[in-house]
């Protein structure tokens, strides 16, 4: 059974609209908006107490919410209560809202890259990528995102760089396992030639689990607030 929050059709028609809101179920779970088929937005993966691209949650009677994922099941709960009514100025005032920027477009940036709101511009080629496409880079078209400077030939001497506060990247089409540490995933990563990276699934406790990355990295940020470590499977002459 698939549940998922949708939009009306219109301001005065309930019926099912074009947006919708769910968790993606493929590779490991993730909070998508959609518009149709097309993804719009998206959360990002869950961390172990939230999800990577929304901000370490406060205690508050506003917002409450609890994530499930186990072998038969995932599922998010949450309650939303986000205004409240102003005696003086009679009107009804907004103390909760959702963070969104041009980073919060869905692979705003393009493949293998990183999208970074302080800087300009604000879209970065990960260390050891070069833009697909310099021309429409330098127009500020990142959309074709950007490629290996040395391609991984899987001689064995590969090694990882290390990128800290992300979103991580989309993880649709990922491998994971709860089971087993962050040495034992770099080490599985290197085993295997299709692996581009790899990250802790839940960061508490020191961090835990193994999430890996086949192919481009796509839809990566520089996080506002709290994130997560990102290893990038690199050739040893980029390291």
């Amino acid at each position: 059974m698939d549940r998922f929050l949708s939009s009306w059709k219109s301001a005065e028609d309930p019926a099912r609209g074009e947006f919708s809101f769910r968790i993606d179920p493929h590779g490991y779970p993730q909070l998508l908006l959609k518009r149709g088929n097309t993804t719009w937005q998206r959360g990002g993966s869950w961390d172990g107490i939230k999800f990577t691209s929304t901000p370490r949650p406060k205690a508050s009677p506003v917002l409450t919410s609890e994530f499930v994922f186990n072998s038969k099941e995932v599922f998010l709960n949450m309650e939303f209560k986000s205004f409240k009514w102003n005696e003086r100025t009679q009107d009804w005032v907004i103390i909760e809202n959702g963070q969104f920027d041009q980073c919060e477009n869905y692979a705003f940036c393009g493949p293998n890259t990183r999208c970074e709101m302080t800087r300009n511009p604000i879209c970065v080629c990960l260390d050891g990528f070069t833009p697909k496409s310099p021309v429409d880079w330098n127009f500020s078209d990142w959309s074709g995102g950007c490629n290996r400077r040395t391609p991984l030939n899987c001689s064995g001497k590969d090694g990882f760089l290390k990128y800290t506060a992300n979103k991580l990247p989309d993880t649709s089409s990922s491998w994971f396992d709860k089971s087993i540490g962050l040495r034992e995933c770099e080490g599985l990563c290197l085993k295997n030639c299709s692996c581009t990276a790899y990250a802790n699934l839940d960061i508490r406790g020191g961090g835990s689990g193994c999430l890996i990355w086949f192919g481009d990295l796509i839809d990566t940020r520089k996080s506002t607030g709290d994130g997560q470590d990102l290893y990038v499977r690199m050739d040893s002459s980029e390291l």
